[in-house]
């Protein structure tokens, strides 16, 4: 009887151990997936605080200069969706010569821009427990790199 009791033991403490890896896993900030043309675009982490770890990442254009853009036809619609996790706050910023506009998201997508070229996309979220207070659970920013070419069919 004893030793039933042990290798319950022993089996309660791997399963405590192993949910406690599950729980470290999802410690880090909730990955988008960002569509255009009916494929996935591929996305960086970029500067991020989540728990207690933060880091700083340099800006779009310096962090996608060698990095193969994603091509996309002009005013093309591009979604934006956090599976499990929305985020509280959502914004988007288009980079030209290291210099941020404001892009509008409007039900997480927006449009791409008319005329052809390489544009370097920040895409900045947040999760607030408290909207008032601004206490944040974490926020993250990634960065992805468009190429506009031709028009949409």
């Amino acid at each position: 009887m004893k030793r039933v009791g042990f290798l319950l033991g022993i089996v309660l403490v791997v399963l405590m151990l192993s949910a406690c890896g599950s729980v470290d896993k999802l410690m880090g900030p909730p990955q988008p997936k960002i569509v255009a043309n009916g494929k996935a675009v591929t996305f960086y982490q970029s500067s991020y605080c989540w728990g207690s770890t933060c880091a700083d990442y340099a800006g779009p254009e310096i962090m996608l200069k060698d990095k193969e853009a994603e091509q996309v036809a002009a005013n093309a619609t591009i979604t934006v969706d956090f599976k499990g996790k929305e985020p509280t706050e959502l914004s988007l910023s288009i980079f030209r010569e290291g210099i941020p506009s404001e892009v509008e998201i409007v039900d997480n997508s927006f449009k791409a821009p008319e005329a052809e070229g390489i544009y370097y996309y920040g895409l900045s979220a947040a999760w607030l427990r408290n909207k008032e207070t601004r206490i944040t659970e974490g926020s993250s920013s990634y960065v992805f790199a468009l190429e506009v070419k031709g028009t949409e069919q």
